[in-house]
C-alpha cells in the first residue's frame, strides 16, 4: 500500500499517527523486529524518516514503562544504541538525544556485564544501585520525562508528527 505525500499533508494528527504506524509495520513486520540483524538491515533500507521513527521507538517504550537505566538492561546492543541517538537527531529531538547520550556514557562501562548476566528484575535493580548507575541517571530521567510530558500523551513518539509534517518526503518510499 504505502504512505503518500497527500495523506501526510492532509491527515489530522490521529489519522497521521495511524498512517505512520502502519507504514512502520509495513517496513518492519514483527518477524523482522524480533531479529536484530534483520531489523538493522531493514533500518538501512527504510526511508530516512521511518528509519528514525523505528530507531527511537524502544526508548519511548522504556521511558513510558521504566527509565533510562532500565533501557540499557533491555536494549544494550551498541548498534541499536547508536541508532537511537541518530534517530533522535534526525527527528530533531536534540535535547532528548543529548540526554540519552549522557545516560549511555554512564552505562557504557557496565554494558559488557549487563549483556553477559542473566538478570532477574530485583538483581538488576540492585546492580544499578550498587554500580551507581541509577543515582547518576536519575537526574537525566527527570529531564527526559519532562520532555516526554512536553510532547503530550504520545511521549517521545510525538516527534513523529512534527517531523512528518515538516519533512513528508523523508517518510515515503522512493518512487
Amino acid at each position: 500500500m504505502g504512505l503518500s505525500l497527500v495523506e501526510i499533508q492532509t491527515a489530522e494528527d490521529e489519522q497521521l499517527f495511524g498512517l505512520l504506524a502502519a507504514a512502520l509495520i509495513e517496513f518492519f513486520p514483527p518477524d523482522v523486529q524480533s531479529n536484530p540483524d534483520q531489523f538493522l538491515i531493514a533500518l538501512t533500507s527504510a526511508p530516512r524518516g521511518l528509519r528514525a521513527m523505528a530507531g527511537m521507538y524502544d526508548l519511548d517504550v522504556s521511558m513510558s514503562l521504566d527509565d533510562l537505566a532500565w533501557h540499557f538492561g533491555n536494549h544494550n546492543d551498541e548498534r541499536f544504541l547508536q541508532e537511537t541517538v541518530l534517530s533522535l537527531r534526525e527527528l530533531e529531538a536534540l535535547e532528548a538525544a543529548d540526554i540519552f547520550t549522557a545516560a549511555w556514557e554512564i552505562a557504557k562501562p557496565f554494558l559488557p556485564k549487563i549483556r553477559s548476566t542473566d538478570w532477574n528484575g530485583e538483581d538488576f535493580h540492585e546492580f544499578l544501585k550498587k554500580a551507581g548507575i541509577q543515582s547518576q541517571v536519575d537526574p537525566l530521567n527527570e529531564r527526559m520525562w519532562a520532555l516526554c510530558k512536553e510532547c503530550g500523551s504520545r511521549g517521545l513518539i510525538g516527534y513523529w508528527l512534527s517531523y512528518a509534517r515538516k519533512y513528508p518526503e523523508r517518510c515515503l518510499k522512493p518512487s
